[in-house]
């Protein structure tokens, strides 16, 4: 068994592996990059590092969630709450509504429908 999960990456685009310690009740140690900063609330359900490369502030959060058995016990709490609201569904969900709030801008410049006229006005052909 593990009380804390740690994972200092240094890229991550989504962060299935920290989902998957959340939704086991695990409070999380990781980077503030990418994916793995936006699931994590620092403080609430996790803690975030500096820099991937901190060792002296990594070591200290490992240090104060060890130690710490009612902040552990409340942070996975939290971060089981936290990953009971991610799923599938809501990421494809979430997906098509920026599609949709994106091509539902009036004065947007769809390229796969402009870009043949403009191929046809700047093109002269060869020779």
């Amino acid at each position: 068994a593990s009380d804390v999960f740690v994972f200092p990456t240094i890229y991550e685009p989504f962060g299935l592996v920290i989902v998957e310690a959340m939704a086991s009740g695990l409070p999380v140690i990781t980077s503030r990059v990418a994916g793995a900063a936006d699931l994590i609330i620092d403080g609430v359900n996790g803690l975030l590092l500096r820099a991937p490369s901190d060792v002296n502030d990594l070591a200290a959060k490992i240090e104060l969630l060890l130690s710490n058995t009612e902040l552990r016990k409340t942070m996975g709490e939290h971060a089981r709450e936290s990953a009971e609201k991610i799923s599938w569904d809501r990421v494809a969900q979430k997906t098509i509504d920026v599609y949709n709030r994106i091509l539902s801008r009036p004065n947007l410049e769809r390229p796969w429908v402009s870009m043949p006229g403009r191929l046809q006005k700047n093109f002269h052909g060869i020779g």
